[in-house]
């Protein structure tokens, strides 16, 4: 796994608001510590696509307050199962996202279900599950 610092160092825009981490391979471990990155509060959309995150690392960035302000998150091709989607939907950090990516994981129709009918994820306008 590549250095979190680094890549967020190299793949941050220069306002701070997009990350574009797509096929960085950083994995769970990665995901759990990007969770932890206080200097990604204003972040506004993030790109994990093709990073094998799974449902673990989908549940540190769920449950990390820096990402509250995120309002576009791709998770395009991760791993990610119905106890994922579980995690993304239970959030109550990210309450703010407009526009969730999930194609290419390993979501049932009880997952999508789960997230279509979420309390937190109020404000989501797009959700993807198939190309």
């Amino acid at each position: 796994m590549a250095d979190i610092k680094k890549l967020i160092k190299s793949h941050l825009s220069s306002d701070g608001q997009v990350l574009n981490l797509k096929a960085k391979f950083i994995r769970e471990v990665g995901a759990i510590e990007l969770a932890k990155c206080e200097e990604l509060a204003g972040l506004r959309a993030l790109d994990l696509s093709q990073n094998d995150i799974g449902d673990e690392g989908l549940k540190a960035i769920a449950e990390s307050t820096v990402f509250s302000n995120l309002r576009t998150l791709n998770l395009k091709s991760n791993r990610i199962t119905d106890v994922g989607a579980g995690y993304l939907a239970d959030s109550s950090t990210l309450t703010n996202l407009k526009s969730i990516q999930l194609v290419v994981n390993d979501l049932t129709e009880e997952g999508e279900r789960r997230l279509m009918n979420s309390t937190h994820l109020i404000n989501l306008t797009s959700l993807k599950f198939q190309v």
